[in-house]
């Protein structure tokens, strides 16, 4: 996870202009009601609920049962949360821990709380469950799969979400039972095995997400696995963001070149879904620089926008995106 090929240097401070523009772009576009948040403070928050007995705390959360699991997170506050905020899942890849990933060192995920977003990290059941989760059968996750950052991926198809979605799903909610989260700007990120999974939250979960940054996630991994589901639906309005880290991306037997076509072609066809396919020249790794950039971008199309006010704006310095399908590979 080398994040050095792209500068930092005064990164930080682009960034919060950046994301102050695009708040409020995200506040007062979009044919649902509710996006400006001093005209109808309350109108967009989702009705959340927990399990019993379970209340969120800033910072590390633990003990939080699903599917019968004891499950992790690390919640991230602003400081101002007397109106809906939106809600930004980071989701780390094999390699970076959850923490690590989330931080102003790969992603710069966590600094949108100083912006105004809740962000949180939901932790793999490795990590929770003291395994190692880079790896390859008993070395590694003990249950034959090739690695195991995220369950849901390596999965055979079929029309069950799976356990890793059905957590996140109610970690959000859980969080909105305990602090404003704005229903129609709920995203979630992540690069590798994060974007694998930010890809299938995306396919089994577009009614809560209003969009995801998908960075060199498989989509059909050696054929095996696709991590779409058998049955095609018509997804819920929606953004989602592609990245592709040139022809020196591959992880392992995965070739990214064609693993982010797929997935482009994949949300191109969806008529509620707002694609962006970006590519660098990074190779695999998150590149840091453009974590910003991408976040202002999701937060510029809450759900209910129409797909056709979207306006694709300049990427940082080293990337390339269209709208659609990638021309590029």
């Amino acid at each position: 996870m080398d994040s050095s090929i792209f500068s930092r240097c005064g990164l930080h401070n682009v960034f919060l202009i950046v994301l102050s523009a695009a708040w409020v772009s995200g506040c007062s576009s979009g044919s649902s009601s509710n996006m400006n948040n001093e005209d109808s403070p309350q109108a967009s928050v989702l009705e959340g609920n927990c399990p019993e007995n379970f209340t969120v705390q800033s910072g590390g959360n633990s003990g939080f049962m699903s599917d019968g699991k004891s499950r992790q997170f690390h919640i991230f506050l602003p400081d101002n949360l007397d109106t809906p905020r939106p809600l930004f899942v980071s989701l780390t890849g094999t390699v970076a821990t959850e923490l690590e990933f989330v931080s102003d060192t790969i992603s710069q995920f966590e600094s949108l709380a100083d912006s105004g977003w809740i962000v949180v990290a939901p932790f793999r059941s490795c990590t929770t469950e003291n395994r190692r989760c880079a790896g390859i059968g008993a070395t590694g996750s003990d249950d034959g799969r090739f690695w195991e950052p995220w369950f849901d991926g390596w999965i055979p198809q079929s029309n069950d979400e799976g356990p890793d979605v059905r957590f996140i799903e109610s970690m959000v909610n859980c969080i909105a039972a305990d602090y404003p989260v704005d229903k129609e700007r709920i995203y979630n990120g992540g690069s590798s095995a994060g974007g694998t999974m930010t890809s299938r939250n995306m396919m089994f979960n577009s009614d809560l997400f209003a969009g995801g940054i998908i960075g060199s996630g498989n989509f059909q991994y050696l054929s095996q696995f696709p991590i779409q589901p058998v049955d095609t639906v018509a997804m819920d309005s929606s953004i989602v963001v592609l990245l592709w880290g040139g022809e020196n991306d591959r992880y392992g037997a995965s070739d990214y070149g064609i693993e982010t076509k797929l997935a482009a072609e994949y949300y191109a066809a969806q008529n509620n879904v707002v694609t962006v396919s970006c590519s660098g020249t990074h190779g695999h790794p998150w590149p840091n620089a453009f974590g910003p950039w991408a976040a202002a971008t999701l937060l510029s199309h809450p759900k209910g926008t129409p797909v056709a006010d979207f306006e694709l704006t300049t990427p940082p310095e080293g990337f390339s995106c269209v709208l659609g399908v990638y021309i590029d590979h």
